[in-house]
């Protein structure tokens, strides 16, 4: 991925910014699904974020190909031509949520994919999300669910 100049994003050699709503969904479908195993499919989009702003889209893409090995806002921003100030102010103005926050749950909705789905654990499952401890990874699961990654696994199976 790469950005050429202003108004053109590249992702795997494609032009997003170009790309129609139907078409984009369609690439981000096959991107998310040519990234992972099949074992990682998600069963859904881990939000569902709509817009016809190629931009926003650009940036949910990279988003989402990004879970494990973490960007900055600032480098994602860069990918999609924007400063990191204009990629704010977009999520806010569409989103409703900072980039920050935004790509926090990504994390963390396909955190909770793995702690239902797989028996992986949590040190695991906090890396494969981009945290570094399970202990932080943790706490900030707790915040966002009510309820610890160890309880939600514990009622999961019962």
């Amino acid at each position: 991925m790469r950005c050429a100049f202003a108004g053109e994003v590249l992702v795997d050699g494609v032009d997003v910014v170009k790309m129609g709503q139907p078409e984009l969904r369609e690439f981000r479908r096959h991107q998310t699904a040519r990234a992972r195993s099949h074992h990682h499919v998600q069963p859904r989009k881990p939000l569902a974020i709509e817009s016809n702003d190629p931009r926003l889209n650009a940036a949910l893409i990279i988003m989402e190909q990004h879970t494990e090995n973490t960007i900055s806002i600032a480098e994602l921003a860069a990918s999609v031509g924007l400063s990191r100030r204009q990629l704010e102010r977009l999520f806010m103005d569409k989103a409703k949520m900072s980039p920050a926050l935004v790509y926090r749950k990504f994390r963390l909705e396909r955190a909770k994919h793995l702690l239902t789905q797989t028996d992986a654990s949590l040190i695991e499952i906090a890396l494969e999300v981009g945290f570094e401890s399970a202990g932080h990874f943790s706490r900030i699961f707790a915040k966002a669910y009510g309820q610890s990654p160890s309880r939600l696994r514990a009622q999961q199976s019962m």
